[in-house]
């Protein structure tokens, strides 16, 4: 007589094991691996576009003419920012995109470089409309911030708290940081103008929710970076492929071409909640 078929609760917690399992051992994979990658973080339209888990926004693109041009091969993962990081500040032969450059990581890493600018902001629900905006010091007396763990906006802001009186969230993503602006677990969040336009698009919100106050730094430079212990060969040929593509425009045509398209509508629910980490 055959035997009843497992009902598929009862299968679930095997195949989250399992998926566990090989995400384990894909990350173990990797630190040992040798060959040449590129991190980089979910980040329309500069690190990814069409979805967060492919790397194809501007920054990508401006990355996959350098390794053309110089003859470099690497594959591009997607990563959340703080294990983006992480892998970078660890594993030679390691790229890392889009990384603002401060004093603070001037020594982590090997700066190849110019991607683009950009500037973060405190941004907060736009439930007062005639709500007058305070500093930025007055908000962190007062206010509580999320911010995504290791962005240059934690930097920022933990610079700044002279008081120490700094009431700082840190989460995986901005996804998360909308999520407890909206509950009321926060007063603001960080983010720059594009990484919120997208946030609030995965998340099916009009613009006008969030309002933008007032500014955590001036703007800074997005690079193309590599890890320490990185070939000089495979730093020298990006660097020179990386120039050729500023002084021909050809770096300037794929960015304002890919800032100009529309970030594309999603309905996919994944895209709205992310996985908190990836292998």
């Amino acid at each position: 007589m055959p035997q009843p078929k497992p009902k598929l609760s009862a299968m679930r917690p095997h195949r989250l094991a399992g998926g566990l399992l090989l995400a384990s051992i894909a990350a173990q994979a990797l630190a040992t691996d040798n060959t040449l990658i590129a991190v980089t973080e979910p980040w329309p339209p500069y690190n990814t576009f069409s979805n967060d888990d492919t790397a194809d926004g501007a920054h990508a693109l401006i990355l996959q003419r350098a390794l053309a041009l110089s003859g470099v091969e690497a594959q591009i993962n997607v990563y959340p920012w703080a294990r983006a990081m992480a892998l970078a500040q660890s594993r030679p032969n390691t790229l890392l995109l889009s990384v603002a450059r401060t004093p603070e990581r001037e020594q982590q890493f090997i700066w190849i470089g110019k991607l683009s600018q950009t500037q973060d902001f405190l941004w907060r629900a736009d439930t007062t409309a005639n709500q007058s905006e305070t500093s930025l010091l007055q908000i962190m007396r007062c206010c509580s911030i999320c911010t995504v763990r290791k962005d240059v906006s934690e930097e920022a802001l933990r610079q700044q708290d002279t008081e120490h009186r700094l009431q700082l969230v840190l989460t995986g993503s901005h996804h998360d940081c909308l999520r407890m602006l909206r509950n009321g677990s926060v007063a603001y969040m960080a983010g720059s103008p594009y990484r919120i336009q997208a946030t609030l698009q995965q998340s099916s919100l009009p613009a006008s929710f969030l309002h933008k106050t007032t500014a955590i730094a001036p703007p800074r430079k997005l690079f193309l970076a590599a890890s320490k212990g990185t070939p000089e060969a495979t730093i020298r040929k990006l660097q020179h492929a990386m120039h050729q593509l500023q002084q021909s425009g050809e770096h300037d045509r794929i960015l304002q071409k890919m800032l100009a398209k529309p970030l594309p509508a999603t309905g996919d629910a994944n895209a709205a909640n992310p996985p908190a980490s990836k292998p």
